[in-house]
């Protein structure tokens, strides 16, 4: 009797269990000084009330204290911060390719980080919920390493 209560218990917290980890994750390049943030980051946050909790998680590289007058010391270390969470999340060569830009996300898979999409101030938020439908469709049903989107790439 009791096995049988612990397994419906355990069946009962298993769908809660699959939802712990984000299917995708957004690696957002973003800064408070940014005018393109000021409008993609609203925009990322409304998208984002249409999807259950925990689905997509949100990374912000934030660049704020690198700005032109910040330091070169204080460059660096927003620099080692940034690169050190986006291997973190799987999104090395995200920073690598766009590395102190502000005004851009990428979604990518959070199981392999490929990169799936992008966004940029020019989306609205239906457009950005519109993208990361497609993109949880491409990564449930493609295998890793084929979730290439077939629309353009990144800029």
């Amino acid at each position: 009797m009791l096995r049988a209560l612990m397994l419906m218990v355990f069946v009962a917290l298993a769908p809660m269990a699959a939802r712990a980890e984000p299917v995708l994750k957004i690696i957002n390049f973003t800064a408070d000084w940014c005018p393109n943030c000021q409008i993609l980051n609203p925009a990322i946050h409304n998208a984002l009330l249409e999807f259950p909790e925990g689905q997509i998680e949100v990374i912000n590289l934030d660049m704020t204290h690198a700005g032109r007058r910040a330091s070169d010391e204080a460059k660096l270390a927003v620099y080692a911060d940034a690169i050190r969470l986006a291997e973190q999340h799987k999104a090395g060569d995200l920073w690598e390719r766009y590395g102190g830009v502000t005004g851009i996300a990428a979604i990518i898979a959070a199981d392999t980080g490929e990169a799936i999409g992008c966004m940029t101030r020019a989306l609205s938020s239906d457009a950005i919920a519109y993208g990361l439908r497609e993109s949880l469709i491409i990564t449930e049903r493609r295998a890793p390493g084929e979730r290439m989107p077939d629309g353009p790439d990144c800029p």
